[in-house]
């Protein structure tokens, strides 16, 4: 409706958001948001655990916060291992910031003998726990205008929502504290609320942190005359989850150690509270799947099988005589990207992994009735989303891998 009638609209859509801002007031009605369940895991089975709530919010709320938003943004100053809902940053540059220096820290060539203690901390529920109080103390002592504090104020109080579940209504319930999913200006917050997380971190620990919203990562570089001291950043971690009214989820934080020599022991498993966390020798950071190894074995093996599967709408597109035309469209956004996600930080392959991602793309043009070189090869790609970024790394003076 706004673009059927956005001439008549336009003046009422200005006047609203004037208002807003010079009289430093959320207006009321956008406060109201309608919570979708969607669920994170398939089939899920515990209610509180299993589902993310996504707030369906006014489309001229959106409108009012991303004006602010660009008004404001300068003011709200992120440290640069924030790679979420920011400039220049992406899951690609969280995964190389954090994972080259893996690389360069076991390759024995060049350091010596070192290993790697990493943490992947999850936080529970954190864009739901935001105290609104600890946040609002937090942007004013960013020194923020006086204006944009009181509205952000006035955005975070009084909000109520509702669950739709197919198509039925719960009760209208209050919001205490959280940040709303599905706002525009709601990941800023959620950043600025984190920001502080490794300032409560000493420097002696020598431990990194990198953050990608609220999936963090930590990992120390650890010789042979050393220990590690992740543990004890584990535990100021949580002392700050505490402060700030958060929690960390024991059962889903995990550790790995990475180490090609045994000339430094393993560290022991790592705590929280009285939770052992899970050592393990492979997870998946951010969509990627790292090994213990450093291979990429677990990773390719993922997505050619993903891919695989979806073979099936190429051979929808060939049983219905469609044109090839439509087949190669459907190939690229449904198939090829699964192939190619992050690639630029896994493109170092050997050639038998190479292959078998090729083998993908070459059995869906055979599907489609075309020559395997129809395409341009998939490594060809993976050379030029490389050279792309590290453009991007060269041209960008604050890249965290600088």
């Amino acid at each position: 409706m706004l673009k059927q009638y956005h001439e008549d609209l336009a003046p009422v859509v200005y006047d609203i958001v004037c208002c807003s801002i010079s009289q430093c007031c959320y207006p009321s009605l956008y406060k109201h948001a309608l919570i979708s369940p969607v669920p994170t895991v398939q089939p899920p089975r515990y209610i509180n655990n299993d589902f993310r709530q996504i707030s369906v919010l006014p489309h001229l709320a959106k409108i009012l916060e991303k004006i602010q938003l660009q008004l404001n943004i300068e003011d709200l100053k992120i440290k640069n291992n924030q790679h979420a809902f920011i400039q220049h940053r992406s899951t690609v540059s969280a995964l190389i910031s954090t994972t080259q220096t893996w690389f360069n820290a076991t390759d024995c060539s060049k350091t010596g003998k070192m290993g790697v203690h990493a943490a992947f901390i999850d936080f529970r529920k954190a864009f739901d726990l935001v105290d609104n109080n600890i946040l609002l103390n937090k942007l004013a002592a960013m020194n923020i205008n006086k204006p944009f504090w009181l509205w952000i104020k006035s955005f975070l109080s009084g909000r109520v929502q509702q669950v739709n579940l197919n198509g039925t209504l719960s009760s209208i319930a209050t919001c205490p504290a959280g940040v709303p999913r599905g706002s525009v200006i709601s990941p800023i917050l959620f950043n600025t609320y984190i920001d502080d997380l490794e300032d409560a971190l000493p420097e002696q620990l020598k431990v990194s942190t990198n953050k990608y919203a609220d999936d963090c990562t930590q990992h120390q570089i650890v010789s042979v005359d050393s220990n590690s001291n992740l543990q004890q950043s584990i535990n100021e971690v949580n002392n700050w989850a505490v402060l700030n009214k958060m929690a960390i989820n024991a059962k889903k934080t995990k550790d790995m150690w990475i180490s090609f020599t045994d000339a430094i022991p393993e560290p022991p498993r790592l705590r929280i509270g009285n939770e052992l966390i899970e050592r393990v020798n492979a997870f998946k950071l951010l969509g990627v799947s790292f090994q213990n190894n450093l291979k990429w074995n677990a990773h390719v093996e993922e997505i050619t099988r993903k891919a695989n599967k979806s073979l099936y709408h190429l051979r929808e597109c060939r049983k219905s005589q469609l044109p090839a035309e439509v087949g190669i469209i459907t190939y690229q956004s449904k198939i090829r990207p699964i192939l190619e996600y992050a690639s630029p930080v896994w493109a170092g392959l050997p050639n038998y992994l190479r292959d078998e991602i090729e083998r993908v793309q070459s059995r869906s043009l055979r599907i489609l009735g075309l020559e395997k070189d129809y395409l341009p090869p998939l490594n060809e790609r993976r050379e030029e989303a490389t050279s792309r970024e590290v453009d991007r790394f060269m041209n960008d003076p604050n890249h965290p891998c600088r």
